[in-house]
């Protein structure tokens, strides 16, 4: 019979980054449900008025400023503010000062969490009653808002890098790779929903019909 020697056990110190990662980890997810439970107990905001646009785009044109500036500037200039400090790291890191690294850091952890608000809000209030009522409008309707949402994939996946849920045990080459392509999936998915979300949503087949009082339909107007 062959013995072999027992495995060395585990240390202080693995015992303790092992402590640190369940604490870490336990943050990320009471914060992120916090944020859930808020953002879906927010109110629908009303609507604007409706020009037969994709709902995209009638989102971000209701209720100027704001809806733009929630929906669209505030997870656009973070992923852009983040984007330009990592080209800023990766190519010349000897002079990313602290303020770079700094804001690169923050910008990526309030991005993801921020926009997980944005998702439960819209999941609610725009795609489970589209999607109940029939309401989409055509392929770049579902395309548009569809790619919109899934910037949060990046975007949270950057927030669990810069709380060390998500790669803590990388080095610094794989983490800056990594980070690197959630800012570049993040522009793709964003300007897809952009491009799409300004078309015509009629180009892709939609069309719009108005119900009237008696319930038949009449061609030619969106409801």
């Amino acid at each position: 019979m062959v013995t072999t020697a027992p495995g060395p056990a585990a240390g202080p110190a693995t015992t303790r980054d092992g402590q640190r990662r369940e604490v870490r980890v336990t943050l990320v997810v009471a914060v992120s449900l916090v944020i859930v439970v808020t953002a879906l107990a927010l109110p629908a905001w009303p609507a604007g008025e409706d020009m037969g646009s994709t709902h995209y785009m009638g989102l971000l044109a209701a209720n100027q400023p704001w809806n733009l500036l929630l929906f669209m500037a505030v997870p656009v200039i973070l992923a852009e503010t983040i984007a330009v400090t990592e080209l800023v790291v990766l190519f010349s890191p000897q002079r990313a000062g602290r303020t770079v690294r700094a804001l690169n850091r923050y910008a990526g952890l309030v991005a993801g969490f921020y926009f997980l608000g944005v998702f439960a809000y819209l999941m609610k209030h725009a795609v489970i009653p589209l999607t109940t009522d029939g309401g989409w409008r055509g392929p770049a309707d579902v395309i548009a808002v569809g790619f919109y949402l899934l910037g949060l994939v990046p975007l949270y996946g950057m927030s669990l890098m810069e709380t060390g849920v998500l790669g803590a045990d990388w080095d610094d080459r794989r983490r800056l790779r990594t980070h690197a392509t959630f800012v570049g999936v993040f522009l793709v998915v964003a300007h897809v929903a952009m491009i799409f979300g300004m078309l015509d949503p009629s180009v892709l087949g939609w069309e719009p019909s108005h119900v009237m009082d008696d319930g038949s339909t009449m061609p030619g107007m969106s409801h």
